[in-house]
């Protein structure tokens, strides 16, 4: 039963990157294309705050959760600067702490500039889909790694993105990500791309509009109740790959300090709701952050169930 806790951190892969990318809902498809190839060399993108966090996962094989502490860490990272803006958010199990092992991680960049979005995502593969699934799993059953990949370009209204899968000698942890990264990405700029539209409107991306989603939740917190409940329900598209998805605000509520209490800020807890518009798939995560101060935007809380029976939190790491 621990091993199927460290699981419950591991599988979350925020919501948008959780599934296998499929293809767009009445989009046609384009025969296959010439190489993606490597991205226009430019220089980085300055990094504007980067933050931590420390994961613990939940799991309710009958009636009652069981929780376990410590199973994994995230990442997100802010980047900004000459009219071009990025989004770095990596997540997963530490297999040096995980019960058994088990190694789960994803990492998910988007690179927004004039003209031009790029969205490259990586994730250990799982065939775990079941308690059971992961608790009859043998320990150390998985010496060597696969991880599978997208690269995508967005530019011109067209989305043009390719999918890798790698096998490596040995099953690397979240703490080489920046090594499987690089492999996976040479091996996508070899691989055939295809094409589809991207309709008006649709962003480039599910961390761009998260971020989007956060920002009017913090203007509305700001501007009184009647804007709280005018946001509820909010919905916007995004593409990722081949596929189309919506975000939807489900729910919002703000706490503000009381009067005379030591000095705080107002939190938002913001729920959201993603659908597959392809699968007609669903997923729900659960974010807290404060409305304003030094940390606004920031979630110091992440929470996120993937399976009925499996929950993942990760809260900011203040140290």
């Amino acid at each position: 039963m621990r091993a199927s806790l460290a699981v419950a951190a591991g599988v979350v892969i925020v919501a948008g990157l959780a599934g296998a990318p499929g293809l767009a809902a009445r989009a046609p498809q384009s025969p296959p294309a010439q190489r993606l190839g490597p991205a226009a060399p430019q220089a980085a993108v300055p990094v504007l705050r980067a933050h931590r966090y420390k994961m613990a996962g939940r799991v309710r094989p009958l009636l009652f959760w069981i929780s376990r502490d410590d199973v994994g860490l995230g990442e997100i990272v802010w980047r900004g600067g000459e009219g071009a803006v990025a989004f770095e958010l990596l997540i997963g199990t530490d297999a040096a702490k995980a019960p058994r092992n088990i190694n789960r991680w994803g990492y998910l960049q988007e690179e927004v500039r004039p003209g031009v979005t790029r969205v490259l995502g990586v994730m250990t593969t799982s065939d775990e889909a079941t308690i059971s699934d992961v608790t009859n799993r043998p320990a150390g059953a998985q010496p060597v790694g696969r991880f599978k990949g997208i690269d995508a370009r967005i530019a011109s209204g067209i989305s043009r993105s390719a999918t890798e899968t790698i096998e490596t000698e040995r099953d690397f942890s979240v703490r080489d990500k920046t090594l499987i990264v690089g492999r996976i990405a040479a091996k996508l700029e070899e691989a055939p791309p295809r094409e589809v539209p991207v309709p008006e409107g649709v962003r480039h991306g599910f961390l761009v509009a998260t971020a989007e989603l956060v920002q009017e939740t913090i203007a509305a917190a700001t501007s009184g109740a009647a804007s709280l409940r005018a946001l509820k329900g909010r919905t916007i598209p995004y593409i990722y790959a081949r596929t189309l998805y919506d975000l939807k605000l489900t729910d919002l509520e703000v706490s503000r300090p009381k009067a005379g209490a030591s000095p705080g800020y107002a939190v938002v807890r913001a729920e959201f709701g993603t659908l597959n518009r392809t699968k007609g798939t669903r997923a729900t995560f659960e974010l807290e952050y404060a409305a304003e101060g030094p940390l606004a935007g920031v979630p110091t809380l992440i929470r996120h169930r993937p399976r009925w029976w499996l929950e993942a939190v990760l809260t900011l790491d203040g140290g």
